[in-house]
């Protein structure tokens, strides 16, 4: 259930702390989940897809794709455009919203949400390669809380957590499956995440694809602002790059 506004001040703030979301993620985030460069970094792929740099020179971007092994896939989030490195093929473009909460959330008691666990691990993949609800890796569940909602044992919605910068937390992961759409369950589990971050003084923020209006128009009501809007750069080791 929404609450009231949060203080305008504080989304301000927000303006250049995530302006490059990825690199700050990755700055703070364990050992365990990062793979570093003089460039850059990157999650471990069985994590997620992402890498960044401080700043996005040529250079830069061709320290942290020369850590790609064939086969894998690795996705920018930039203000600009990035140059592609040499070797490297650009398999997906897109434009994506950056959008940050502006209300406060109270924890629902709906006793449908449970939290999901290692245990589920299987069911959550299903689902996800079900819906297509974004990059959803073997051990992406690991990088926060994890919660879903089962219909005669099957899971039919979850939402989680993925990067953390600072004081904002990046809901990701948000699908319902086909046959149970339509039914308000992802807005439930958005607000109850939204509510359990900020119970722990975090911020909620997410991304979207601007081409996705319903998505875009659902966080827009449950209270979410778009406070930017960033490029999304997929690349891949060109086929004929001998390494």
């Amino acid at each position: 259930m929404q609450s009231s506004n949060i203080d305008a001040g504080s989304e301000i703030a927000t303006e250049e702390y995530l302006a490059n979301p990825v690199w700050i993620a990755l700055t703070e985030a364990s050992p365990a989940f990062v793979e570093r460069t003089e460039g850059g970094a990157r999650y471990r792929p069985e994590f997620a897809p992402f890498g960044a740099a401080q700043n996005y020179t040529a250079q830069s971007i061709s320290q942290v794709a020369a850590m790609l092994q064939p086969g894998q896939r690795l996705s920018f989030f930039t203000m600009d455009k990035p140059n592609s490195p040499s070797g490297f093929d650009v398999v997906r473009k897109a434009v994506a919203h950056q959008m940050i909460a502006a209300n406060s959330f109270a924890v629902s008691f709906d006793e449908r949400i449970v939290r999901l666990s290692a245990v589920d691990t299987t069911d959550m993949l299903q689902l996800a390669e079900l819906t297509e609800p974004g990059p959803f890796n073997a051990r992406t569940a690991e990088l926060g809380h994890f919660f879903g909602i089962r219909e005669g044992g099957r899971l039919v919605a979850m939402a989680g957590e993925r990067m953390t910068a600072g004081k904002y937390v990046e809901i990701s992961a948000v699908c319902t499956h086909p046959e149970w759409r339509g039914r308000g369950l992802g807005r439930l589990l958005v607000e109850y995440l939204s509510a359990t971050i900020q119970e722990r003084d975090k911020v909620p923020f997410l991304h979207v694809f601007a081409t996705n209006v319903s998505a875009v128009h659902l966080y827009r009501e449950l209270g979410f602002r778009i406070a930017r809007t960033l490029q999304l750069t997929a690349i891949v080791r060109s086929s004929a790059d001998p390494n």
